[in-house]
């Protein structure tokens, strides 16, 4: 062989050992995509079910006369469920917070009274909420392991410019 047909050859490796790389990092990437979109739904159903249990734990915290801030009635009104199908959206990340500090503080006022807490509708309440909550964080778990492998492959370097020209941002991971 001459030099030409080497240094070609070497080229010709090393071009298709990039292509295959590539081709490597689209289908991970198109595959953490199709991903997310299973997420999307699934931490929508779970966020519309913890809205729907903590208005039902509100409900039934108010038939027995608990005293609930104005603070955590005027946060539970703030909170568009709509805005739960989009899990990157500002307010999407603003309700899932305030579902949570509705979640703790509405659970503190019905273990705090022992008169409430033998009740059998409220324990049931108590019950789905943290049931639920343990499910859903169990979501969030896999949710921000894709994150992770999706963030990777799109800053892979040898193909980091492709996704800079698409513009792609990376995905924050749910805290």
């Amino acid at each position: 062989m001459e030099a030409y047909q080497i240094v070609l050859l070497v080229l010709g490796i090393i071009l298709g050992l990039y292509l295959l790389m590539v081709i490597m990092d689209v289908i991970f990437v198109l595959m953490f995509r199709k991903i997310f979109i299973k997420h999307n739904k699934a931490l929508e159903v779970f966020l519309h079910y913890k809205y729907d249990s903590i208005k039902k734990l509100l409900t039934i915290l108010d038939k027995y006369n608990v005293k609930i801030g104005d603070k955590y009635i005027r946060m539970f009104d703030e909170i568009n469920p709509d805005c739960f199908s989009n899990q990157e959206s500002r307010a999407c990340l603003e309700a899932r917070a305030s579902l949570s500090a509705l979640r703790d503080e509405l659970v503190y006022l019905a273990e705090k009274n022992e008169r409430l807490s033998k009740h059998g509708e409220i324990r049931q309440a108590k019950n789905n909420i943290t049931e639920m909550d343990a499910n859903y964080r169990n979501l969030i778990a896999m949710y921000n392991a894709d994150v992770l492998g999706f963030n990777y492959w799109v800053s892979f370097l040898p193909t980091r410019f492709i996704y800079k020209l698409l513009k792609v941002q990376s995905k924050q991971i749910i805290a």
